[in-house]
């Protein structure tokens, strides 16, 4: 399900599980997700978030405040994706897609949550200014022209270090294997995303 995922988009599930365990909740909602993106210090992300004034402490107060809160729950605990998270995961997908992007990244994840109109993620992006039509220009925009991105290319670089795993495995395969296959085919559209990334 993660492939495409850079290493920063793979740590907000990472971080969202651990949100959840600390609030007691039974599944990993679009609001939690939010709070794993949220942790990010640099990237386009967190640019866009500063610019917004979106805080993580407030972002998590207004959360619990509109959550019901439970007893903590271990880490160890297997935690379920709720629908809400489900769809917030499938739009960033859709989101990377339409852009051409060969990697899904913390920016289609941002996408992703404020596409869903009914999730209590988009309603607190949305209260303090992001909204989608904005957000969606502004990663293109960030992405494709300034020399302040250009001069920042960590996803391109999280890109090329997720190639170089599955070239790993690809090596390790048996030639004519569906998995060989897959992983080809990953490497492919990898590529081909690095190389719209880069305007070739």
């Amino acid at each position: 399900m993660f492939e495409r995922y850079t290493e920063s988009a793979r740590r907000t599930p990472f971080f969202a599980r651990y949100e959840v365990s600390e609030l007691g909740a039974a599944s990993i909602e679009a609001e939690h997700l939010l709070l794993g993106i949220a942790r990010e210090t640099k990237g386009l992300v967190a640019r866009i978030l500063a610019e917004s004034r979106v805080m993580a402490d407030e972002v998590r107060a207004e959360v619990e405040r509109r959550s019901s809160l439970h007893e903590k729950i271990s880490t160890s605990v297997e935690i379920p994706f709720a629908d809400s998270a489900r769809r917030a995961l499938n739009f960033a997908a859709e989101e990377a897609d339409q852009m051409k992007h060969g990697y899904i990244g913390p920016e289609h994840l941002l996408l992703g949550l404020l596409r869903d109109k009914d999730s209590l993620a988009s309603s607190i992006l949305e209260a303090r200014g992001l909204h989608l039509d904005a957000v969606r220009a502004q990663v293109l925009r960030m992405n494709a022209g300034t020399s302040e991105t250009r001069a920042d290319h960590s996803p391109a670089v999280e890109e090329i270090d997720r190639l170089k795993q599955l070239v790993e495995r690809l090596a390790g395969t048996t030639a004519g294997t569906d998995e060989r296959k897959t992983l080809a085919q990953q490497i492919r559209e990898g590529l081909d995303g690095l190389k719209r990334y880069f305007g070739r």
